[in-house]
């Protein structure tokens, strides 16, 4: 039995992926601020603190719960980076 490359993601990749997708998804919910410090702040400066590139909102933060939440917008990263590179190297290898 011989696999070609498309049948090699289908039946081996895909699967890995999910499951690494699974378990960063739960270890950057584990980083979610809690309830205390999101009810404190207005919910437009809570979105903007789980953007990846965004820094503005800092100013709106108190120094005590910034470390928190810059800690889950770091994992929020990793976990785009973790759903784009492999799903772009997908298209990528059946493009061609």
């Amino acid at each position: 039995m011989k696999l070609n490359v498309n049948e090699i993601i289908l039946y081996f990749f895909v699967p890995v992926w999910t499951a690494a997708e699974i378990m960063i998804s739960i270890w950057m919910l584990k980083a979610k601020p809690d309830r205390k410090i999101t009810s404190k702040y207005q919910r437009k400066i809570i979105f903007l603190s789980q953007l990846p590139f965004g820094k503005r909102w800092r100013q709106h933060i108190g120094k005590e719960d910034i470390t928190s939440l810059e800690i889950y917008q770091y994992r929020i990263r990793i976990w785009y980076l973790s759903l784009m590179i492999p799903f772009f190297l997908i298209l990528y290898i059946f493009a061609l």
